[in-house]
């Protein structure tokens, strides 16, 4: 059975630098180690130029704080933010066996939104798919490839079904 956790909440905002400020200057103040560690990517996906910044739980299995905003003008995401102003975009549920929890998904009749599963064509590895708002009364639930933030990138997770062959590698080389 796949394990699955809640990983972060995302905002869609105008301005990134200046969400990291200001989300900067609440997590200081209420959870100091959150504000020690962000990590920062870009790429397209879902034919958006986006860029995003995530301020990365201490705690592997908890719960992070990302913000995302387009990367280039006139997309859908400007007529959202113009029609809805910033909002919560997404939970995302990290899986360390994506094809299954897309598989439990679909058979419950969960409403998928995309056909294929997505993601940023700077990480081919991370896949991620959504359930819609409207079952999530609101926000989206953004499904997702676990991955490790190392310093500031994401990586795969060693620990990954699909990535049985690099763990078994890595135990090798470092327990064996």
């Amino acid at each position: 059975m796949a394990r699955v956790h809640i990983d972060h909440v995302s905002m869609c905002v105008w301005d990134l630098e200046k969400a990291i400020a200001d989300w900067a200057d609440i997590l200081e103040v209420l959870a100091p180690g959150h504000a020690a560690r962000l990590t920062r990517g870009g790429g397209t996906g879902d034919d958006v130029p986006m860029i995003w910044a995530t301020f990365q739980n201490p705690d592997p299995e908890g719960v992070s704080i990302q913000l995302w905003a387009p990367a280039s003008e006139d997309t859908w995401v400007h007529k959202v933010l113009a029609k809805r102003g910033e909002f919560v975009h997404h939970i995302a549920f990290l899986s360390d066996d994506f094809g299954h929890t897309m598989e439990q998904c679909r058979t419950a009749g969960l409403p998928i939104l995309f056909d294929e599963d997505s993601g940023p064509d700077t990480m081919p590895w991370l896949k991620w798919n959504f359930i819609g708002e409207e079952k999530a009364h609101g926000v989206l639930i953004e499904l997702a490839t676990r991955y490790q933030a190392v310093g500031d990138r994401w990586y795969p997770h060693p620990g990954n079904a699909e990535n049985t062959p690099l763990l078994d590698d890595l135990r090798k080389k470092y327990y064996d």
